[in-house]
């Protein structure tokens, strides 16, 4: 079946093979501690992946159908490492992505040790031949 909106998996695994491992510089405000310095690019890929297919837009609703109540970083390294629903790891990219809105350098963690180039990774081979169909 056809992608109606597609998810370029192998430009960006390019894009977060050249920036795993370097520590993502935090610019210092006058009254917080501080924000992330994210290459242009790294908010063009969450762009790019909330605007996919792939983005499960009610990742909240599966994270918890699958039994995850809070999803500590060593949680989402193994579900990287060894995650075989697409569902799930699907849901937990999600929650990465979009969690940068939520815990500001969720991203720079993510990046810096190479678990978000690993989930992307993941939900790509586990992708189903159907999908997008009816049934996702």
């Amino acid at each position: 079946m056809a992608k109606e909106h597609p998810f370029d998996f192998k430009k960006w695994d390019a894009f977060l093979a050249e920036i795993e491992g370097k520590e993502i510089p935090w610019v210092m405000g006058a009254v917080a501690d501080g924000h992330p310095q994210y290459d242009p690019r790294m908010i063009e890929l969450a762009k790019a992946f909330e605007w996919s297919d792939f983005f499960d837009k009610n990742f909240d609703r599966t994270l918890k159908q699958k039994g995850h109540q809070e999803l500590p970083e060593e949680e989402v390294d193994e579900i990287s490492r060894t995650g075989s629903d697409f569902r799930d790891v699907r849901a937990v990219a999600s929650v990465v992505i979009y969690g940068e809105r939520r815990l500001e350098g969720m991203w720079a963690a993510m990046t810096e040790k190479g678990i978000l180039r690993r989930l992307l990774q993941r939900l790509d081979s586990l992708t189903p031949e159907d999908f997008p169909g009816p049934n996702y």
